[in-house]
């Protein structure tokens, strides 16, 4: 079958009228539309649309080889200049990577980060392993432990959802309820939000983070494992949902519409929210800050936690960064920082 577009008619240039010629019923013709848009594919199917023909954008798995911003537990009771000499190893030994397909994931500023992407995610971890166990051994003469016990130097997602008290499974249970209405029920096994197995451990900083402001917002789907590991470790239930969506999100692939509201519906009030959730750019916090002060007024005190920022425009963005495992002020820690070397100088403020 031929294919011949008639002129864009959405405004977002996602959906445009075709006809479909078919040659072999005696050069038949039929209106359509072709659409990148999910959610226009999903209503015309439901319409009584027929699928013509497709193709799939998939993007590689990817592994995080070393993180300054949240370092996994083989990094705890290391000093810094420990840490940064092993970082800087895996920085140039991931740069030299030519193994199957894999590459170094590269980005604006996110100095922070040793990533790497490939069409076999069993083959990234094993590559990591090997990464990482030569380091340690190029480094180790040099490496000392330190003696007392140090704090974690990231917060890992570990701790299993069924093993948390009755106050978080209830939470999540009455989320999933709510959540599940905006998913396609095809779609219901495959939700994250919906098949949280793993939140984030026990911490120092949620108790910190939790006087900070008396509300507090997290952004799904991350922000879902984030938030009750919060809630299994301080008890706090002035917890709330909401979402935002920016750019190459799969997730929007199996939803019926939307979220685009919080959850638990909040109660009008004057009280300060703090707003919490991972940052590459510090885009997301602002565009949820936005919200609640549309929401509440502008002058409502809205104030921002950055997790593991993976740029310097994400740390100085927001009011609080959670950096190594350490709460920063970043009002207090701004002028300090250099613009090449802020990552490595956090690890070292430690």
């Amino acid at each position: 079958m031929n294919h011949a577009p008639y002129p864009q008619h959405s405004p977002l240039q996602l959906t445009s009228f075709i006809t479909i010629i078919s040659e072999h019923h005696g050069w038949r013709t039929l209106s359509g539309i072709q659409t990148s848009d999910y959610y226009a594919y999903r209503n015309a199917i439901l319409n009584g649309c027929h699928l013509q023909k497709a193709y799939f954008d998939l993007r590689h798995p990817e592994e995080m080889v070393c993180d300054l911003s949240n370092l996994e537990p083989i990094y705890n009771g290391m000093s810094g200049d420990d840490i940064v000499r092993i970082w800087d190893y895996l920085n140039s030994s991931t740069s030299r990577v030519e193994f199957d397909e894999v590459r170094r994931i590269k980005g604006d500023g996110l100095s922070p980060e040793i990533a790497i992407s490939g069409p076999s995610k069993s083959h990234l971890i094993k590559l990591k392993n090997s990464l990482i166990s030569e380091a340690f051994a190029h480094c180790r003469r040099d490496v000392h432990p330190i003696a007392m016990k140090a704090p974690a130097r990231g917060i890992t997602k570990n701790r299993l959802l069924i093993n948390t008290n009755n106050e978080t499974m209830a939470f999540h249970n009455r989320f999933c309820a709510f959540y599940s209405k905006y998913i396609s029920h095809e779609h219901w096994d495959s939700s994250s939000a919906l098949n949280t197995r793993y939140i984030y451990e026990d911490h120092s900083v949620w108790r910190q983070i939790e006087k900070i402001s008396k509300n507090k917002l997290f952004l799904l789907s991350a922000g879902l494992p984030i938030a009750l590991g919060y809630l299994a470790t301080t008890g706090d239930q002035n917890i709330f949902f909401s979402e935002v969506h920016r750019q190459n999100d799969s997730s929007l692939l199996g939803r019926d519409f939307a979220f685009q509201d919080v959850f638990p519906s909040p109660l009008p009030s004057n009280e300060p929210w703090l707003i919490i959730d991972k940052a590459y750019t510090g885009g997301s916090l602002r565009q949820a800050a936005n919200m609640i002060r549309k929401r509440f007024g502008y002058d409502i005190d809205v104030k921002t936690v950055a997790l593991f920022p993976k740029s310097l425009s994400a740390f100085m963005s927001a009011d609080y960064a959670v950096y190594a495992g350490k709460l920063f002020e970043v009002r207090s820690y701004a002028p300090r920082l250099d613009r090449d070397q802020w990552h490595i100088q956090l690890i070292m403020e430690q």
